[in-house]
């Protein structure tokens, strides 16, 4: 707690997210009210964050699941696709939220909040959403953007993301006044083959936390006192 308030002020906080947030009301709301109080310096995930986090402020369902019940609707599997459709109509996820008159979540408050982010594809994405990345090795310089301005670093729930970030974040960071500090980096996820993983690939100085994410933000949110 104590550490995310002072990098607010005097720090780069960077969150790497898989789309478990957007499966949940309490945690995407809490990652909302994270990013709205200053909390969120970048942003970096897939296209599964933002489609479905867009999903749940339009359809209030993630992958056809209400977002706050958990019961399917009727052929509710199509809701994504039509998501992306939609976004893809109006061009980008800025103008999507504008057109749609989307007031809450996890994107809505990124571009409310002018909070950078990086989005970046893999080969089987369903669309994907026009800020999505196809392009692999430009995705990696759009990441490394983002993690070189980092000075903590926190990955929830994805495997692949949180690699590729902790790959490319350095243990320490040389401020422009020449001080010396260290980069934080953390790994929550509910598998602990994963937060292994990234630390055989190298990331040594990573902190890893197993638990559930979603219960982590919304455990975070309420501490820091912004939810």
């Amino acid at each position: 707690m104590e550490l995310l308030r002072y990098e607010r002020e005097h720090g780069n906080i960077l969150w790497v997210m898989g789309p478990a947030f957007a499966f949940d009301s309490d945690a995407r709301r809490a990652m909302q009210c994270l990013i709205e109080n200053g909390y969120a310096h970048g942003l970096l995930a897939g296209n599964a964050l933002a489609t479905h986090d867009l999903e749940g402020a339009l359809l209030h369902t993630a992958l056809g699941q209400d977002i706050y019940t958990q019961r399917s609707h009727p052929n509710g599997h199509y809701n994504h696709l039509d998501v992306i459709n939609k976004v893809r109509e109006s061009g980008s996820i800025p103008q999507f939220i504008e057109d749609h008159r989307i007031d809450n979540g996890i994107m809505y408050s990124v571009v409310k909040h002018s909070v950078p982010f990086v989005r970046t594809g893999s080969i089987r994405d369903d669309g994907p959403l026009p800020e999505v990345i196809g392009d692999a090795y430009r995705g990696q310089g759009e990441m490394r953007r983002l993690v070189k301005n980092c000075t903590t670093i926190i990955c929830l729930a994805t495997m692949l993301h949180t690699i590729a970030a902790g790959n490319m974040t350095p243990s320490f960071r040389v401020l422009p006044d020449g001080t010396v500090r260290p980069v934080y980096l953390y790994s929550v996820d509910a598998d602990e083959f994963v937060v292994n993983k990234l630390l055989d690939r190298g990331s040594l100085t990573a902190t890893t936390i197993v638990t559930n994410v979603q219960d982590f933000v919304t455990i975070l949110a309420r501490g820091l006192g912004v939810l």
